[in-house]
């Protein structure tokens, strides 16, 4: 499929509210920006607690709780290592759904506060048209 280095997509899990991603061929990884989250433990399940980074559609967004799948070393854009609690969620882009691994950041200095990777889009098949935004409309 054919898509445009931004997109909308859903995260039907976590909002009503379309976003805007960023289909970036140079991060590895996908991202959600959060505007905060904290890390607990219940029984021997790690859980992190986070809000999704405002947006203006949607400047007070709901607490969510999902298991922690593992934490992952990233380089972030300014070229530092974090360590980044992963989460898996639903997305919808275009007609298409599907279940995604994420690591949490808070995106707070940059524009776009989705961020799919090169591994999301080569394991669904994505083609990144760099010259254009928005090829699939603003969903179904």
């Amino acid at each position: 499929m054919l898509v445009g280095w931004k997109e909308y997509i859903e995260l039907t899990e976590l909002s009503d509210r379309l976003r805007i991603a960023k289909l970036d061929t140079g991060a590895l990884t996908g991202c959600l920006g959060v505007e905060t989250f904290e890390t607990f433990d219940i029984g021997t399940s790690a859980q992190v607690k986070f809000k999704l980074a405002k947006t203006i559609v949607e400047p007070a967004p709901d607490w969510h709780i999902l298991p922690i799948r593992e934490w992952r070393l990233v380089r972030n854009s300014s070229g530092q290592e974090e360590k980044r609690p992963v989460i898996e969620t639903m997305i919808k882009l275009g007609a298409q759904s599907h279940r995604l691994e994420f690591t949490l950041s808070r995106r707070s200095n940059m524009r776009t506060k989705v961020l799919l990777g090169r591994n999301t889009l080569r394991a669904f098949g994505y083609q990144v048209d760099p010259g254009r935004t928005y090829r699939l409309g603003r969903g179904s």
